[in-house]
């Protein structure tokens, strides 16, 4: 103990000291600059102190961390030499510790803070909790539908720009790694753009080259066009093309209404699936594509659950299940698994989660009737009654069922409540004339009706989504157990999907026709995927050209084509992974008879597939900071077009000085990415590592 209380003496008097450290730098130089009349000397004097102290400072703290270190290692009952040891270690450390905690874990949680307040620089924060959550996620206000167009904007530069950059290294790494000469100068030719691509001098050079009118990049394209009349239609297509699909995408970011449309993809990407279970014999890859595709799109309706229980005010009582569903279902995996220190830290997690929400709910919102706060505890209590019986003795069966009907109870009440509200304005009546090919359209709609009342009665395409994931995890579930009913419930489900798929795209194309004939009618221009609807609306003439920077069509492009031109990057990984490819797999599949393109599917791929992940997992976190080539290459007719989430967070910060709500955007991004990433980890089942 007496070790202890000197320990703890020491710690406190070298706080201390390193406090007094600053307060005395500072009193010297404030001494300093009273005394001596020249600005310059004092300045310097100043500085000298303030680095002193720095020095003093770090080095005192180091010390105390270290005798932290050393403390809890005498807490875990350490040996002396082994305490001894952690103190160095962790004092050695320490000045990179203080660092992250004073520059990054401070600035990080006060971040985290002001994005609950409506802080503008120069004014007091006041606390308004998630509000600018609600306002950004919704897109309410200017500034909402700005920030969900700018999501929509960097989701296009990772969906679409990625794909085409990996490509394009591979491809380059491909060439550079034949065995010819001057293959050295070809790398060093292909990675000079990443030197060269962040400098403002070169996205200069590339404006030019992209000019509309003698750009060197439209001229390249119309001589190779006119030479000869394959190459002028693959350029006119490429135009009629990029225009027609830019321009459909504009329309989604900017919130136009698809009607019939939103059941389209979902019942396609159900039919494909179910029709691929349903062919040939049932195996393993099978149940584990239907099991995969099935979790994903169970995680996206939990997202979409929590979007919709967040932007609500207050925060939806449904929050309170959905996250108590998956903090059991979490418990259960990792007391299944027999990782007890992981469960115990789950369930003490939950319990304390809970704990706060009851506390906001009934102390801090005093504007909430009795009535209103009973859902919260309901639902408190789905959750956390099951989860304090698991706490109780050891793990045992009787535990695993009341975790799991805790977990029904939850996921049925968010299915009622969720769902099945749905019934009382909604209609899934459209759904079933679909699948008869019918239409829902009335005969006589006017412009009101098509735009705002017909899209706010169809039922939400959540409903599809979720057919489809329990229509594959029950197959997935089920593994060949009665492999006749699992074939007719695949076939069946197919063709009903499919004629989902077909019934709605026909009635969306009545849709647009529809809004078309209601604006004739009117008198008025068609607002709706205007963009679009010039694009398609003829085929490209001989004079039409890239309109690379002037038109929101053309803008991400032209940054997506920058983007593949600095690939030298991922160029030297895949070149790399190439280079550890054995020729011996080669030489077997000649001999097997494997040509060019199975080798390169059969082999190469599977073998770099390490490189591939790396990259694609960069790549895309790069993608959604993009920054730099926005701000240099915007203009007034494109600056909506191009901006990116980080751009509007510059914006939103340091140009409009809204701390608060620029802290809330920075939030929401990092949790983006950082769920991105976690799912491109959780199925990289198909990395292939050599051991």
């Amino acid at each position: 103990m007496r070790i202890l209380q000197n320990r703890y003496v020491t710690i406190l008097w070298l706080a201390l000291a390193a406090i007094g450290s600053i307060l005395a730098a500072n009193a010297i130089a404030n001494l300093v600059v009273t005394t001596t009349s020249p600005v310059v000397t004092a300045e310097r004097y100043r500085a000298i102190i303030w680095s002193v102290g720095t020095i003093a400072f770090i080095i005192l703290g180091s010390v105390c961390v270290g005798h932290i270190g050393e403390a809890i290692a005498g807490w875990a009952k350490l040996s002396r030499a082994e305490q001894r040891k952690v103190f160095w270690g962790v004092t050695f450390a320490a000045p990179w510790i203080i660092g992250f905690v004073i520059f990054v874990l401070g600035p990080a949680l006060a971040s985290l803070y002001y994005s609950l307040t409506d802080y503008k620089l120069g004014e007091t924060p006041n606390f308004i909790g998630l509000e600018n959550y609600r306002i950004l996620l919704s897109g309410e206000g200017a500034h909402g539908r700005r920030f969900g167009q700018s999501m929509y904007n960097s989701f296009y530069y990772a969906l679409v720009g990625v794909p085409l950059q990996l490509i394009t290294a591979l491809a380059m790494a491909m060439l550079v790694n034949q065995a010819l000469r001057g293959m050295k100068l070809f790398r060093l030719i292909f990675y000079i753009p990443v030197i060269l691509a962040g400098g403002a001098a070169i996205l200069l050079a590339w404006r030019y080259m992209l000019a509309s009118n003698g750009g060197f990049i439209n001229v390249t394209l119309q001589a190779l066009a006119r030479s000869f009349f394959a190459t002028d239609f693959l350029y006119k297509g490429f135009i009629f093309g990029v225009e027609g699909f830019n321009g459909f995408y504009s329309g989604l970011a900017r919130g136009d209404q698809v009607g019939p449309l939103i059941y389209t993809l979902p019942a396609l990407i159900g039919a494909v699936l179910l029709f691929l279970s349903a062919r040939g014999d049932w195996e393993n890859s099978k149940r584990d594509r239907a099991w995969l595709v099935a979790e994903v799109i169970g995680m996206v309706l939990i997202f979409m659950l929590f979007v919709r229980a967040l932007i609500t005010t207050p925060v939806d009582w449904g929050m309170v299940l959905l996250a108590g569903s998956l903090a059991i279902a979490g418990i259960l995996l990792n007391g299944q698994r027999g990782k007890r220190g992981s469960l115990r830290a789950w369930q003490a997690f939950t319990l304390i989660g809970l704990l706060g929400v009851l506390l906001v709910i009934l102390l801090g919102d005093t504007t909430l009737s009795w009535e209103q706060r009973l859902p919260y505890i309901i639902g408190a209590a789905i959750i956390g009654v099951p989860v304090l019986f698991s706490m109780i003795g050891p793990w045992s069966r009787a535990k695993v069922y009341a975790l799991a009907g805790g977990l029904v109870i939850a996921v049925a009440v968010l299915f009622i409540r969720d769902f099945g509200a749905e019934f009382g304005q909604r209609t899934i009546v459209p759904v079933v004339k679909y699948v008869f090919l019918g239409t829902a359209l009335e005969p006589s709609a006017d412009l009101t009706w098509l735009l705002e009342s017909f899209p706010q009665s169809l039922a939400s395409a959540l409903w599809l989504w979720g057919a489809v994931a329990l229509l594959l995890g029950g197959l997935a579930i089920a593994n060949n157990r009665w492999p006749r009913a699992q074939r007719w419930v695949a076939i069946i489900g197919a063709v009903v999907f499919a004629l989902i798929a077909v019934g709605s795209f026909l009635d969306g194309v009545r849709y647009f026709q529809a809004i078309d004939a209601a604006s004739q009618a009117a008198g008025s221009p068609t607002y709706h995927f205007t963009l679009f609807r010039n694009a398609t609306a003829a085929w490209p003439g001989e004079n039409r050209v890239p309109l690379w920077l002037s038109s929101e069509l053309w803008s991400k492009p032209s940054l997506i084509l920058i983007t593949m031109w600095s690939s030298g990057a991922m160029m030297l990984i895949f070149l790399a992974a190439l280079k550890g490819v054995s020729q011996a797999l080669y030489e077997a599949a000649k001999v097997d008879g494997a040509n060019r393109t199975q080798r390169f599917f059969k082999i190469t791929l599977p073998m770099i597939s390490p490189a591939l992940f790396y990259n694609l997992v960069i790549a895309i976190i790069a993608a959604l900071q993009t920054f730099d080539t926005i701000y240099i290459l915007q203009t007034v007719d494109t600056v909506d077009s191009l901006q990116s989430a980080v751009f509007f967070l510059y914006t939103r910060t340091f140009r409009q000085l809204a701390i608060g709500q620029g802290s809330g955007v920075s939030w929401i991004l990092a949790g983006v990415i950082v769920l991105i990433t976690v799912i491109q980890f959780r199925y990289s089942k198909w990395v292939h590592y050599e051991v």
